[in-house]
Order: structure tokens, then C-alpha cells, then sequence
């Protein structure tokens, strides 16, 4: 699995200005840390979903150019839809409380960055993975 991405500080803005981001987490207070995070720096946030039904419909509506995704809401694992969505070519990166170990072997690959996210590195990793959408 990759190594969990490290960064310098953030700094807010436009950084992730014409990026849909799709927040999949079903802890409230974490989901909002992120959403609002990645709004003030200029992203387009689709959710926050707190299950898989619900983030899949909204990844199929709104085809968001990353997702993050927690390991487990709610008690399911969300391994097939990763896979789900790496089919359908959206970047996926774990965000999570859970070692790498869990993962299984063809997922590894994905980036995953390990609860409390550090922002600054979560901004790294969406701006290193290609944008679906035309910019804003």
C-alpha cells in the first residue's frame, strides 16, 4: 500500500478550485473537518455521505473527481466500491483509523491517509491525482 502522504502546511484558497470531491464518512464531526477543509480551499464538496448507498448514487449523479473514503461505514467494509470506482476511473483515497493491513492486495495501490487527517497532506493528494472536470 502507499505510504501515507505527508505535507507541508496548508494554506486555504483556491488550491482546489474546479475539484468535486466526494466526502464518504460516517463519523459527523470528521465528515464536516473535512468538508469544510476542502471547501475554504476551494473545492466543489458532494456530500458528506455516511453510506455506501448514498455515495454511490451521488458518485453516479455527480461524477466527482476523488472520493474519500473511510474503510468502514457504519460496519460495512467499502473495498467493492473502491473497486467500483476505480472501474469507473475516480480516484479513491482512504481516509481512515485502520492500519494498512487491512486492505486488501489489489486496492494497496490507493492512496490512504490515516485519521485525524492531516489537511495538508489530504490537499497533496488530491492535487497529485488527475481532475475529471474541466476547471471552474
Amino acid at each position: 500500500m502507499s505510504a501515507p502522504f505527508t505535507a507541508g502546511p496548508a494554506t486555504g484558497g483556491t488550491r482546489l478550485a474546479g475539484y468535486r470531491v466526494l466526502v464518504m464518512e460516517d463519523e459527523y464531526f470528521v465528515a464536516v473537518e473535512l468538508a469544510s477543509a476542502l471547501q475554504m480551499n476551494g473545492a466543489t464538496v458532494l456530500g458528506p455521505a455516511s453510506t455506501y448507498k448514498e455515495g454511490r448514487q451521488l458518485a453516479l449523479a455527480r461524477q466527482p473527481d476523488c472520493v474519500l473514503l473511510d474503510i468502514n461505514l457504519h460496519g460495512e467494509r467499502s473495498f467493492d466500491f473502491a473497486d467500483e470506482l476505480r472501474e469507473r476511473g475516480i480516484t479513491t483515497i482512504f481516509t481512515t483509523g485502520y492500519d494498512s493491513d487491512i486492505v486488501p492486495a489489489r486496492l494497496r495501490q490507493l492512496p490512504w491517509l490515516l485519521q485525524p487527517v492531516d489537511i495538508a497532506a489530504l490537499l497533496e493528494c488530491i492535487c497529485s491525482t488527475p481532475r475529471r472536470s474541466p476547471p471552474a
